[in-house]
């Protein structure tokens, strides 16, 4: 039972929509996520053994969203990810305008749109169909000024778009900070999302 990893596609999906439900049925999430009811009674279990969800009277419930979150974390690795990181010539301003029709901004990057942070890095999940020309791009616009993290998208994700660029959705950024080791920075969204505080 202990041998679910959620950093798979599909058992990713069905965890992040009940994330997102906040109260759900197996049989609504099955539908939801387009999965057998036997994978989402799978990951129900085991959410339920561990403590980390609640039955109730017609289904259940979230209890513990960071504790979902790290068992996402303990199988997947932001730095796994990171296909280039490198100081490049231009200014931030200059980098998001040069990345926002082939990227979705991701981790800080992201939660700037969500918190009043601010941050000297970009990090950018690259579009496939973007991922050579922009590796070779950084190749020759390295520099000394803005820090580029270039990140390969390795879950699907539906961004929202904010201040004309693609950034990850609340729980996707809140997943990805908590899988690059930056849970501290998300307590805000845990706070807004789920209503837990972060220590």
């Amino acid at each position: 039972m202990n041998r679910i990893d959620f950093s798979k596609p599909v058992s990713f999906s069905i965890v992040k929509a009940m994330l997102e439900n906040k109260s759900f049925t197996q049989l609504s999430l099955s539908q939801q996520k387009n999965v057998s009811l036997g994978q989402v009674n799978k990951i129900v279990k085991l959410l339920l053994a561990k403590g980390l969800i609640e039955k109730e009277k017609s289904g259940y419930s979230v209890a513990n969203a960071f504790g979902i979150i790290e068992l996402i974390a303990k199988h997947r690795d932001m730095k796994s990810l990171l296909l280039k990181k490198t100081a490049s010539v231009f200014s931030k301003e200059d980098a998001i305008n040069w990345l926002k029709d082939k990227a979705i901004f991701c981790l800080d990057s992201a939660l700037e749109a969500y918190d009043d942070i601010k941050t000297e890095r970009i990090c950018a999940y690259i579009k496939e169909e973007y991922q050579k020309e922009v590796l070779e791009g950084l190749d020759e616009l390295r520099g000394n000024k803005t820090m580029l993290c270039i990140y390969a998208l390795d879950l699907p994700t539906k961004p929202v778009k904010i201040d004309e660029k693609e950034v990850t959705d609340k729980i996707r950024t809140a997943i990805d900070l908590v899988c690059d080791n930056s849970t501290f920075a998300a307590g805000k969204l845990f706070e807004e999302l789920w209503g837990q505080k972060i220590l």
